[in-house]
């Protein structure tokens, strides 16, 4: 069949408009009809923005019973959410039989540094190694025991270095 250039309708072909391109069919309607499409299409309008409010309360309904605001978390919580930068030059460090242990309490290290090398090495091992007093003994060529003590003087002796007065002074 040959190509035209304007639309057929029961046999007879009408020519299409300089404006209009091909497949577009003339429709005229009524200032009535025109009315009612214009109804038609507000309904369907607001048909679609109703459900879509019902679909925005229903999310908002459910992250409400998921999810909690972050003024009412816990401390605990908080802190478990937080991050702290943790930089190498606020850090106490200590080298022990080959390990690197860093102390970010500075209480802490002046007690560990105010004991002689070798209690210190203990007491390193045991709390932040997590070594226990048969391994530490073999690593420093020591008695069992001789270790036990020597640890327990340790802390007995950085306790009372960081204990507070009762004036409320830290002793040094």
């Amino acid at each position: 069949m040959p190509s035209t250039n304007g639309i057929e309708v029961k046999g007879v072909i009408t020519p299409l408009p300089a404006d209009r391109e091909g497949g577009e069919q003339l429709l005229e309607l009524t200032s009535s009809q025109k009315k009612t499409v214009r109804h038609q299409f507000d309904s369907y309008c607001r048909k679609i923005l109703r459900e879509e409010g019902r679909d925005y309360m229903r999310e908002l309904t459910r992250l409400s019973e998921r999810e909690i605001s972050i003024s009412e978390l816990s401390e605990e919580q908080l802190e478990r959410l937080s991050v702290l930068d943790e930089y190498p030059s606020e850090q106490h460090h200590f080298d022990v039989q080959g390990f690197h242990v860093a102390i970010s309490d500075d209480r802490l290290a002046k007690a560990l540094s105010s004991l002689p090398a070798e209690q210190r090495e203990i007491v390193l091992l045991s709390y932040f190694l997590d070594m226990n007093d048969r391994e530490i003994a073999e690593k420093l060529n020591m008695v069992r025991r001789t270790v036990h003590k020597r640890r327990t003087s340790s802390l007995e002796e950085m306790r009372k270095r960081m204990e507070v007065k009762t004036n409320g002074k830290k002793s040094d």
